[in-house]
């Protein structure tokens, strides 16, 4: 896994937030894990819109975490968005929900969720679950970040015509 480039989680949610960091730290990330409240923020953390324009602050993800029931953008609108971007439609994204129902679940696998993972009880499950998705996905193979930023920018220490890795 690249420790430059961080987790972004999509959580409305101030302590499930708090929890799951915590989780990932105790997992063994090494890499930031970046916060959004919903999906319009991981939009605008995607696009490098204010207040994440600065890229090297705020990376591109490697990983994205999403919720399912948050305001404005929920985690299903979410990833229909990312499936209709092709900047942003490769990112592996895994829905972490409270919701076991068979509909919600379908319905994220048919948007392209790559996993959809029932919120576990217990703090001490949710470590072994963010265990298993940093070893899972720190393993696989990862496409290159985009090169080209909205509005134009390139991503930085790119100069055009050169391979992001």
């Amino acid at each position: 896994m690249d420790a430059e480039a961080p987790i972004l989680i999509a959580e409305d949610d101030e302590n499930d937030a708090f929890i799951v960091k915590r989780a990932l730290q105790e997992a063994g990330a090494a890499c930031p894990v970046h916060f959004c409240k919903d999906g319009l923020e991981v939009r605008a953390f995607l696009c490098g819109e204010p207040p994440y324009v600065d890229r090297q602050q705020f990376t591109f993800p490697w990983l994205l975490i999403t919720d399912l029931k948050m305001p404005r953008m929920n985690g299903l609108e979410l990833l229909k968005w990312l499936r209709g971007h092709s900047e942003c439609g490769f990112i592996p994204t895994i829905m972490l929900s409270a919701s076991a129902q068979s509909s919600d679940i379908q319905e994220a696998y048919r948007l392209g969720a790559n996993s959809y993972l029932v919120k576990p009880s217990g703090y001490r499950d949710l470590v072994e679950a963010m265990k298993l998705i940093l070893g899972y996905w720190g393993i696989c193979a990862k496409p290159a970040p985009p090169l080209i930023w909205p509005q134009g920018m390139l991503m930085p220490g790119v100069q055009p015509g050169q391979s992001a890795r």
